[in-house]
C-alpha cells in the first residue's frame, strides 16, 4: 500500500487529535459519574457512553500504521468491522436511552403500565447485540465471502475501509431504523411533557428544571446527530473515491461528550462547546424524583 501523501500529515494530526480528545472527554465523563457519590446514572446511560467510547477506539486501532507500509490484514479487518458496527450500535444505544427516558414518564401516561425488568435488560443489551452482529457481518463479508481484497487502508482518512457498498448499506439501514425509533419516542416524550405541563408547575424548581433540560439536551443531541448523518451521507455520495463510514463521522463522539457530559468553562470556536456550556450536567436522578412524586 502506498504511503500517504506528505500534504496530508496535517489532516492526519487533526484526525488523530479529534479522536483522542473525544475518547478522553467521554472517558472522563463516565469516570466522574461512576466515582461521584452525588451523581446518579442509569445503566442505559452507561451503555450509551460505552458505545461511543468503542466508536472512538475503532478509529484509534490503526495508530502507528496510518502511514508507510500497509497494516496487518487481521488488524485492518478488525478495525473495518468496528467502524461499520459502531455507528449502528451508537444509534441503537441512543434510541434505547430515549426509550428509557420515555418509560420514566410512565406516571404521566394515560395508560400507565408497570415497568418490566425484561425491558430494562433489553435496553441495556440491544446496543451490544447490534455491535456484535454488525461487526460479524463485515467479517463474514470479507472472510467467508472471499473479499479480503476489498478491505484496504484509505489515503484520505487514515483507516481501514471496505470498498464494496454492501457493509455500508447494512450500517446505514440500521442507523436509520434506530433514528426513526429514537425520534418517535422523543416526540412522544415531548407531547406527554407538554400535555402535563401543569404537573411540572407543582414540582420544585430544581427538579422540574433538571427534567426539562434533560429533554432539551436530548433534542439538541438529536439535531446534531441528524446533521452529522446527513453530512456523512452527502460525503459518501460526492466523494471521488471509496471512503466508507469514516467520513466526517469522527466528529460525532466529540459532540456526544460535550452535550452529554458535565459543564466545563472551556473556551473555543467549536459549536458543540457552546452547547456544553449552555446545557451543563445531566441530572438523571431528577427523573426518578419526578416519577416518585406521582406514585
Amino acid at each position: 500500500m502506498a504511503a500517504c501523501k506528505s500534504g496530508s500529515v496535517e489532516l492526519l494530526f487533526v484526525f488523530d487529535t479529534a479522536v483522542i480528545l473525544s475518547f478522553v472527554l467521554i472517558a472522563v465523563i463516565v469516570a466522574t459519574a461512576y466515582l461521584s457519590k452525588y451523581v446518579h446514572r442509569r445503566k442505559v446511560w452507561y451503555g450509551q457512553m460505552a458505545q461511543w467510547m468503542i466508536y472512538c477506539i475503532s478509529y484509534m486501532l490503526l495508530f502507528g500504521f496510518q502511514r508507510g507500509p500497509k497494516p496487518p490484514e487481521g488488524l485492518c479487518i478488525f478495525q473495518a468491522s468496528l467502524i461499520y458496527a459502531s455507528p449502528p450500535a451508537c444509534a441503537v444505544g441512543s434510541a434505547c436511552f430515549m426509550i428509557d427516558f420515555y418509560m420514566s414518564l410512565n406516571p404521566l401516561h394515560r395508560r400507565s403500565t408497570p415497568r418490566m425488568p425484561k425491558l430494562d435488560f433489553l435496553l441495556i443489551t440491544l446496543p451490544w447485540i447490534t455491535l456484535v452482529g454488525a461487526a460479524l457481518q463485515v467479517v463474514l463479508f470479507a472472510v467467508v465471502g472471499r473479499r479480503l481484497d476489498a478491505v484496504r487502508r484509505t489515503t484520505g482518512f487514515f483507516l481501514c475501509n471496505i470498498s464494496d457498498p454492501e457493509p455500508t448499506i447494512v450500517s446505514v439501514v440500521l442507523v436509520l431504523v434506530a433514528l426513526v425509533v429514537w425520534f418517535y419516542y422523543e416526540v412522544q416524550s415531548g407531547i406527554i411533557m407538554y400535555q402535563n405541563r401543569l404537573e411540572f408547575a407543582r414540582l420544585n424548581y430544581r427538579t422540574s428544571r433538571g427534567f426539562i433540560s434533560l429533554y432539551i439536551r436530548s433534542a439538541v443531541f438529536t439535531i446534531g446527530i441528524l446533521i452529522g448523518t446527513a453530512l456523512s451521507i452527502y460525503s459518501l455520495r460526492h466523494s471521488k473515491g471509496p471512503s466508507g463510514m469514516g467520513d466526517l463521522s469522527v466528529a460525532l463522539p466529540f459532540s456526544t461528550s460535550l452535550i452529554r457530559g458535565p459543564q466545563r468553562k472551556t473556551k473555543g470556536s467549536v459549536v458543540p462547546i457552546f452547547v456544553a456550556l449552555v446545557f451543563g450536567t445531566q441530572k438523571v436522578s431528577s427523573i426518578h424524583k419526578f416519577s416518585s412524586s406521582f406514585l
